[in-house]
């Protein structure tokens, strides 16, 4: 009595529960798909064996009538063909008995007919009605008979009923007990848990979580679900204790990060006015520098041009006393001044390159460089040329300075291609690492990587002057040009392959000339 009472009480818990309306709704939706499945296997047997039934019998009034009816209708005995329609017409599910009789065309037939014929669930047969005739077998007529199928689908109909009453019954009570069991298994202690689950408060020790049931010999997945959750809830108590005191230390690194900050706010001040100061002095030392630089190309021009002077006059006017010894350090005089010339206004160039403002502004780099090639191939047409330039290469830059730094760069490609048989010369852009990168190939003589230290200074050569003319100012003065614009800039190169010069600008990292990259270049 008292199972009873706590099953009625527990059927109001399992109501107001989804998993186990769910559950209830799975169980009953695959039983009555088993049930349906068993059901239409049988009731296709119970058919299969009616139906054999009904064509065992078609097949006894062939052995059974066929022969009286034979002899009946040769003699044409109405009577007693009716008397034998009526005895098949009195077997179970025989619903028509027909017989036609075959005449030749000048006389009627005899047709008898007894029952009702079907035109729906129904199952006929024909028979041919045969007599010895002259010791040979001769058709005298047909017998007909069908056979209804309605008695056999009224059994099937009454069998699916009853199997679906029972089984739907049963199915609904075994689904309700299992549902009961898994309430007692599983559903209640899974709402214990959640109500601890509620209960537990951060920072609050928590007591363990206990199943409310008899203690198990065997511990079983709950067990394990408890005993995993007890754990949790340990080290998530002891995470929120360690949480704590590293809130508090961090409460004191705040202040102490607050003070040291303000220390850096004093220092930073006292940095700007220390950087605001030495930039002042170096832009009067700049200025002073600039000025010298000025001052002693502009100076020197004087007593050069007095030297080159008195060195025309001695080979003009002189040049019968002076023997070949002489004649030839004239000569050596005028190559010095030449020299001394060219060094002067490389040196005015490289100042001029760091001065002035600069006027920023979207240019075609690629008809610039078509442009300046123009120019080098008009001054030897007999040369052979092979460019290759991308079309459309912009870029934010100084018009008047990328001018100077893609000529210089130029220039050098196309005076150390001039022993090729073909001049090639290649401008394009290309991405690394999310930034563009400019870059002129040729394929010179190229230069040794192991003198990388010495590019991009000022009068610093990897090949003689006699091979290749040239103050050595080129290369400092397209560096500066790429300083000024916020970029890089740096070389490779294999000797007698050529060399390929790669620029950015406007880079986020500014760290200008070689310095951490793998570079060599060739100094014009």
């Amino acid at each position: 009595m008292g199972d009873n009472n706590h099953w009625i009480s527990a059927l109001p818990a399992l109501r107001n529960r989804r998993i186990a309306q769910r559950l209830l709704l799975y169980i009953l939706a695959f039983s009555y798909f088993v049930t349906l499945v068993s059901t239409s296997v049988q009731l296709f047997s119970d058919y299969q064996r009616d139906v054999d039934l009904i064509e065992t019998r078609l097949e006894q009034i062939e052995s059974g009538y066929l022969a009286s009816i034979s002899a009946s209708l040769w003699n044409l005995d109405n009577k007693q063909l009716e008397l034998l329609m009526d005895g098949i017409l009195h077997l179970p599910d025989i619903r028509l008995v027909e017989i036609y009789e075959l005449t030749d065309q000048f006389s009627d037939p005899l047709h008898i007919a007894r029952g009702v014929k079907q035109t729906a669930r129904q199952l006929g047969r024909e028979y041919a009605i045969t007599y010895p005739v002259l010791g040979e077998e001769r058709k005298i007529g047909t017998l007909f008979v069908q056979a209804s199928l309605d008695n056999v689908y009224d059994r099937l109909w009454d069998r699916v009923i009853l199997i679906f009453f029972s089984q739907g019954i049963k199915t609904f009570l075994v689904s309700l007990f299992i549902l009961y069991i898994f309430y007692q298994l599983v559903t209640r202690h899974l709402s214990d848990l959640a109500s601890f689950v509620n209960t537990i408060e951060p920072g609050k020790f928590q007591t363990a979580l206990r199943l409310n049931r008899k203690p198990l010999k065997k511990p079983d997945e709950l067990d394990e679900v408890v005993g995993a959750f007890n754990d949790t809830t340990y080290k998530l108590h002891k995470a929120y204790e360690e949480l704590r005191a590293a809130n508090d230390q961090l409460i004191l690194d705040i202040a102490a990060r607050k003070r040291a900050e303000q220390e850096v706010i004093h220092l930073n001040q006292v940095l700007e006015l220390r950087v605001q100061q030495r930039t002042a002095e170096l832009e009067a030392a700049n200025r002073e520098l600039d000025s010298f630089c000025y001052s002693v190309s502009h100076d020197l021009r004087a007593p050069l041009r007095r030297i080159e002077g008195f060195r025309r006059i001695l080979h003009d006017n002189y040049h019968q006393v002076i023997d070949d010894q002489g004649a030839h350090y004239l000569t050596r005089i005028e190559a010095g001044t030449r020299e001394m010339t060219e060094m002067i206004n490389s040196f005015l160039r490289l100042s001029r390159s760091t001065q002035g403002e600069m006027n920023i502004a979207r240019h075609n780099l690629s008809d610039k460089v078509n442009a300046i090639l123009k120019r080098l191939r008009e001054q030897a047409p007999e040369r052979q040329v092979e460019l290759h330039i991308a079309s459309k290469v912009y870029g934010e830059v100084d018009s008047r300075f990328i001018d100077v730094l893609l000529t210089n760069l130029l220039e050098n490609a196309w005076k150390y291609s001039l022993e090729k048989p073909v001049i090639e010369i290649d401008f394009g852009v290309l991405s690394e690492n999310n930034e563009r990168v400019y870059y002129i190939a040729d394929k010179g003589v190229g230069f040794n990587m192991q003198f990388a230290d010495r590019l991009f200074s000022p009068f610093q050569r990897l090949h003689s002057a006699t091979e290749y003319e040239g103050a050595g100012i080129g290369l400092a003065t397209v560096q500066r040009i790429i300083a000024r614009h916020g970029g890089r800039i740096w070389a490779t190169s294999t000797p007698g392959e050529g060399a390929t010069f790669y620029f950015t600008l406007w880079s986020r990292n500014s760290d200008n000339g070689n310095g951490n990259h793998s570079i060599s270049g060739r100094q014009s």
